[in-house]
């Protein structure tokens, strides 16, 4: 069974990347930068949400014998944040409060290796049944640290500001250069 990052999350963070990068070579091509150095602002900012495409696409993994967080071949490794446990090892979960207040929470092993417990992914209620019926845990009113509606807010601001951007740019490329 394999559960993938939230499209929701996916798109919101994307368009949070684009909507900060994309002012950059817009103003810099109408003011000053010659074709090889903008030519090279693309490659890098289209490497740059390569990276972000990477660190999007892990997805979590469970079988009969535990659960593991995998990515895609093409992702390369030091996005990669790999991980893996077996049913058998998990002692117990783990609360653990951010500084920000809310609560994220660890898969904890007998040996004392802690994984964080993944709380992005699609069909999160479905992953927790999962680990409940493998690791014979009591896992009650557990809820994500995010709400999906938090990421829907940033995603929708997200795009608002690429709206902005795209309006600057035009008003930019509109006015007379040198100005």
């Amino acid at each position: 069974m394999t559960f993938p990052i939230s499209p929701l999350i996916r798109c919101a963070v994307q368009a949070l990347y684009w909507g900060l990068v994309l002012p950059l070579p817009i103003l810099l091509a109408r003011q000053q930068a010659t074709p090889l150095e903008l030519g090279s602002l693309w490659i890098a900012l289209l490497l740059g949400w390569g990276v972000v495409l990477g660190s999007l696409s892990q997805r979590i993994q469970l079988d009969e014998e535990g659960m593991q967080a995998t990515y895609p071949s093409w992702v390369p490794p030091f996005v990669r944040q790999e991980w893996q446990i077996r049913w058998a090892d998990i002692e117990r979960i783990e609360p653990r409060s951010t500084s920000q207040g809310g609560m994220v929470y660890y898969l904890v092993s007998r040996g004392g290796d802690r994984v964080l417990l993944p709380m992005r992914v699609t069909r999160f209620k479905q992953l927790l049944a999962e680990i409940r019926r493998h690791a014979q845990l009591e896992i009650g009113g557990l809820r994500p640290y995010v709400q999906p509606w938090m990421y829907g807010l940033l995603g929708c601001f997200a795009l608002l500001l690429l709206l902005w951007d795209g309006m600057v740019a035009i008003w930019v490329w509109a006015s007379p250069v040198g100005t």
